[in-house]
């Protein structure tokens, strides 16, 4: 377990730990539960700020989006999206009114 399920209502993104890596758990648009790492690939910007739209993150740097399953990009002015490499996510669910992410399995761990 990473946090309560209570502190993480849709639209809010906060700080937790998965084993001794640094991470937010946040809720996609849909409800389920997600967990990535803290910091973003590019500058290394904190994702506790970032915004949460659907499926997606944006940090609050440069306006990267990093998407619930790992992939980064950046969409351009006309909705272009440039993949820009990926971050490290752990697979998430609710279970007895935790948030869990599983440590010891990584979803994505390529950096960009």
């Amino acid at each position: 377990p990473v946090i309560e399920t209570a502190e993480v209502p849709a639209g809010r993104i906060v700080a937790v730990e998965v084993a001794d890596d640094e991470a937010v758990a946040w809720r996609a648009g849909d409800g389920r539960p997600c967990v990535m790492a803290r910091r973003c690939p590019h500058l290394d910007w904190d994702l506790t700020e970032a915004i949460v739209d659907g499926d997606e993150l944006v940090c609050h740097g440069h306006g990267w989006s990093l998407r619930a399953d790992g992939h980064v990009f950046k969409r351009n002015e006309r909705g272009r999206e440039d993949p820009k490499g990926e971050i490290r996510t752990w697979p998430a669910r609710e279970r007895e009114g935790w948030i869990e992410a599983d440590a010891g399995i990584e979803q994505q761990s390529r950096p960009v």
